[in-house]
């Protein structure tokens, strides 16, 4: 169950959210926090949010004197920070499938109600009435910015020679360039992050006074010829180590720039594409229910999808698309993201209801994401994507070269790179992209190995064609099927061409009259083309010559 925040509720029915929670294990005996919370649900639902101040709260929660000074005496601070504890503890429990939830964000005594989403991004039955105080229309854009912000703190030497301190800034410095390439996620500047340098702190206090989610840190040791880096990603707000690695490398003079390219390529790519541990922690807490579902939500949502495409999950990715665009209109991530998965419609056979072609509703979206941020590597991604399938050869050439430069390392953008080259052009440098793109994502999709397959295929390699097949699941919808079906009958596996067919053709039962255009949307070469058909044949498919 997803989140939105609401702006029109009954009043009825928040008091009626406030005193399950209140009567919840969460607050059942804590009586100055039930009071706490109960004042400011009251105030808001009296549209008197705006005097819910330190001051006020001080005064009349806390029982302070008349020249109560909140700057001096932390009390409402410290108790507001508790209040969200136990709220974001009810609501990942007790309260998970609540219709409505109670939040106070961070900066602000305000409370916010968010409804629930049902599993098809509807809002479920709520009273639609003004309480009086609505969610702040920034709320969601502050609470994306805190999930998905990052300090990178000055990498430690470890080294025993402050002559080497120039090193461990190094990787520092490159780290930081390499995370800041990916725009979904906000990167605290260096200058915020190098007063830390020789003054260890505690990542949550970091958190707390930078206002980021997570916190980088890490170590750099020479040692002769060698060099060992260790990252280590941590949540700000709890302490928890999420991810961490070891890189040890030969170094030389010569090769010293290289090894802090790949190593920030490596760390930041772990971090911070789409599958990686911020993202796909950030989906544990959406499973959980404690953020609002907003136009970045269903941006995040909607790149799980390349996980597993399916026909449904690609409807169910588009209406969450047009969503976030319709929320945020000035939002380049999201129109990006559509504009793919309306060239899809042509890619995976999927077929929508629409007046306007999906290439031409693709290239409007990519173009718009680029008007709106022409640094944004992924509307530039979006746009060769677009070009390609469309044919505009030159044209995909100067947008992927962009995009690339934009972001080297972004595994998604590289791999889909390297499908296009290979395909249309070098299977050897298309596949030197794709190995890249898995080196490089912590949890690389089924289809960069569905492209490896069609590359040993093409060449003849059937046994390692059909290797690839079977590391992983190609997720690839129908096609990793037809892959499949290709490669068994060449290699004389009637029965499992036969299944592979089936399973096809159940996805897409018109596949056998379409196969020439799929084939030629992709810019495959004559000479390929006929041996993908011939294999396709062989394990009984009717394609027209």
């Amino acid at each position: 169950m997803s989140m939105i925040a609401s702006a029109h509720l009954d009043r009825g029915i928040v008091e009626q959210q406030l005193e399950r929670v209140l009567a919840s294990a969460q607050f059942a005996e804590t009586t100055r926090l039930s009071r706490f919370l109960r004042y400011l649900v009251d105030r808001a639902l009296a549209g008197d949010a705006q005097s819910l101040k330190g001051y006020a709260i001080g005064v009349d929660v806390f029982d302070k004197p008349d020249d109560f000074d909140p700057s001096i005496d932390t009390i409402v601070r410290v108790q507001a920070g508790k209040l969200r504890t136990r709220l974001d503890l009810y609501y990942a429990g007790d309260g998970r499938d609540d219709p409505l939830r109670i939040l106070i964000p961070k900066g602000s005594y305000a409370p916010v109600f968010e409804v629930a989403l049902d599993p098809d991004g509807d809002a479920q039955a709520v009273n639609d009435q003004s309480p009086g105080n609505a969610a702040p229309p920034e709320h969601a854009e502050r609470q994306r910015r805190l999930d998905d912000s990052v300090a990178v703190l000055p990498f430690d030497n470890l080294s025993g020679d402050p002559a080497q301190e120039y090193l461990a800034d190094g990787f520092t410095e490159e780290i930081l360039s390499a995370l800041s390439r990916f725009r979904e996620l906000q990167v605290i500047s260096r200058h915020s992050t190098f007063r830390y340098k020789s003054h260890p702190a505690d990542p949550r206090d970091v958190g707390a006074e930078l206002g980021v989610r997570y916190v980088l840190k890490g170590s750099v040791r020479r040692w002769n010829d060698r060099v060992r880096i260790t990252s280590q990603l941590v949540d700000a707000k709890t302490g928890a180590h999420l991810a961490g690695d070891t890189y040890d490398r030969e170094i030389s003079a010569q090769n010293l720039f290289d090894i802090q390219e790949d190593i920030a390529s490596r760390i930041a790519a772990e971090i911070a594409e789409p599958h990686g541990i911020i993202h796909r922690f950030g989906k544990a807490r959406r499973q959980a229910g404690t953020q609002a579902l907003d136009a970045y939500e269903c941006r995040l949502l909607a790149s799980e999808y390349w996980r597993e495409p399916t026909r449904e999950t690609h409807a169910r990715v588009v209406k969450l698309l047009e969503r976030a665009v319709a929320i945020d209109p000035g939002y380049a991530g999201a129109w990006a993201m559509l504009a793919i998965v309306y060239g899809d419609e042509v890619r995976g056979g999927y077929v929508l209801s629409r007046e306007t072609p999906p290439l031409d509703r693709a290239l409007e979206a990519a173009q718009r994401a680029i008007e709106i941020d022409p640094t944004n590597a992924a509307g530039h991604h979006a746009l060769f994507m677009t070009h390609y399938h469309r044919h505009e050869i030159a044209s995909y050439r100067t947008a992927a070269e962009r995009a690339l430069a934009l972001n080297p390392n972004y595994p998604d953008l590289i791999a889909d790179y390297g499908v296009c080259l290979g395909i249309s052009q070098d299977w050897a440098r298309g596949r030197a992209f794709v190995e890249r793109a898995l080196e490089l994502s912590p949890h690389p999709p089924g289809w960069y190995r569905a492209f490896l397959a069609i590359h040993h295929y093409v060449h003849g390699e059937y046994s390692e064609a059909l290797a690839q097949t079977e590391a992983v699941k190609l997720g690839a919808f129908f096609w990793g099927d037809l892959i499949q079906a290709m490669i068994h009958a060449q290699l004389g596996n009637a029965a499992e061409a036969g299944e592979s067919v089936r399973l096809a053709l159940t996805e897409f039962p018109d596949f056998q009259n379409q196969a020439r255009e799929a084939l030629r949307i992709w810019n495959f070469r004559p000479d390929d083309e006929a041996h993908i058909v011939d294999g396709w044949r062989k394990a009984g498919l009717d394609i027209p010559a």
